[in-house]
């Protein structure tokens, strides 16, 4: 006899961010993070697949949101050493001659990311919303 009845969880918009997020960490398995939180595992590979595609209600990927940053023109910025040198684009490779201007945006986190003039915009989007995570 069953006497208890088990009702359907309702998960906030910012719980199932963090769920995915939680699930998103190195080493972190959807199994282990359902188990702990009492959920199918299903669900949450549901909620990651539509956070992915963007499909999930009330949230809107980095790269397809349109949004205003500040940026700031300077004649010539202090040079810092990097670790790794710039890999040169198919486009600069075959200018060889010719030297493209370059493009620096600081992050919000701080890092700085230096790329060709001549990347596409949605590129340089899908870099800054990677690299500013």
């Amino acid at each position: 006899m069953i006497s208890v009845v088990a009702r359907r969880r309702r998960w906030t918009l910012e719980q199932k961010l963090s769920l995915v997020e939680e699930v998103s960490r190195p080493g972190a398995s959807v199994a282990a993070v359902a188990d702990r939180h009492g959920m199918s595992r299903s669900l949450l590979f549901e909620w990651r697949r539509q956070v992915r595609e963007g499909t999930m209600p009330g949230v809107v990927r980095a790269d397809t949101a349109r949004k205003l940053v500040p940026i700031r023109i300077v004649d010539n910025p202090p040079r810092k050493e990097s670790a790794s040198p710039p890999v040169p684009s198919r486009r600069s490779a075959e200018r060889a001659g010719k030297s493209a201007a370059m493009v620096e945006v600081i992050l919000p986190n701080g890092r700085v990311l230096r790329v060709s003039e001549a990347i596409a915009p949605e590129v340089l989007g899908r870099l800054a919303a990677v690299l500013d995570g």
